[in-house]
């Protein structure tokens, strides 16, 4: 199985994935508490890994969690939120061992789910966080990066990015969606992804002749799917997917 490879030596995009999110996340903490003080901030990761690769290099998980720890106001506010169905004790362990108990105001949660099969988890990321002055008193930065695309559903996503402040890094997996596309086997899995726009895709990648254009045609769909069930603009840039609302 692919997981139980993946995190024997780190690589180059890993590394960069993961140097993203750790220096961003600090300043998103930063922006929103710019304009609103909320009751906490979150950091949620679903497809966290065990935080250490077997060469020793440092995941998400635990670069996220030095950023909070050297930082006062974040290690007083921010509640760590991690998932793993395959690495759950390992990323436990693993953090436990360099963060013990109560070195965050708020203690981590690690849990072991599989994404798209537990209801809690669509439970929690649609929840309506905000109070009564329609302030969101829980905004959250969201991490997504699944080995292929299961567990991605974007009606759950949108439902997530309707509460303010709120953002999502989800990065997919283009050299396993376009052979899906063209499989009835994973039909559901596609839909979950895109609910709307599957049979324009499966039509217009036909027209697309490389690589690059069949990776912009994912990427412009799965815009355009939050856009319409948003009824706002979505951000994202080139690269590393960040979703955000226009505020």
């Amino acid at each position: 199985m692919i997981e139980n490879t993946f995190f024997d030596n780190q690589k180059l995009s890993s590394k960069i994935k993961a140097n993203i999110i750790s220096e961003y996340f600090p300043s998103y903490c930063k922006i929103i508490v710019n304009k609103y003080m909320p009751k906490q901030l979150r950091y949620i990761d679903l497809f966290a890994g065990p935080g250490i690769y077997n060469d020793g290099k440092y995941s998400t998980p635990i670069l996220i969690a030095n950023k909070c720890f050297e930082d006062q106001f974040l290690k007083e506010n921010v509640k760590l939120i991690f998932n793993d169905n395959y690495f759950h004790e390992s990323l436990k362990n693993n953090f436990l061992s360099k963060f013990p108990d109560k070195s965050f105001k708020y203690r981590p949660h690690f849990g072991k789910s599989t994404v798209g099969e537990n209801e809690n988890i669509r439970t929690f990321l649609t929840k309506n966080t905000h109070n009564e002055n329609k302030k969101n008193d829980y905004p959250s930065l969201l991490f997504i990066d699944p080995f292929g695309y299961k567990g991605i559903e974007t009606k759950t996503l949108a439902k997530f990015l309707e509460n303010w402040g709120n953002e999502i890094f989800l990065f997919v997996n283009t050299k396993r969606i376009h052979p899906a596309l063209e499989n009835e086997k994973f039909e559901d899995l596609m839909i979950d992804l895109f609910p709307s726009t599957l049979d324009k895709i499966k039509n217009d990648r036909k027209y697309k002749s490389n690589v690059s254009e069949r990776l912009s045609l994912i990427i412009d769909s799965l815009g355009k799917e939050y856009e319409t069930l948003l009824k706002s603009k979505v951000y994202y840039p080139a690269t590393a997917r960040i979703l955000s609302r226009g505020a």
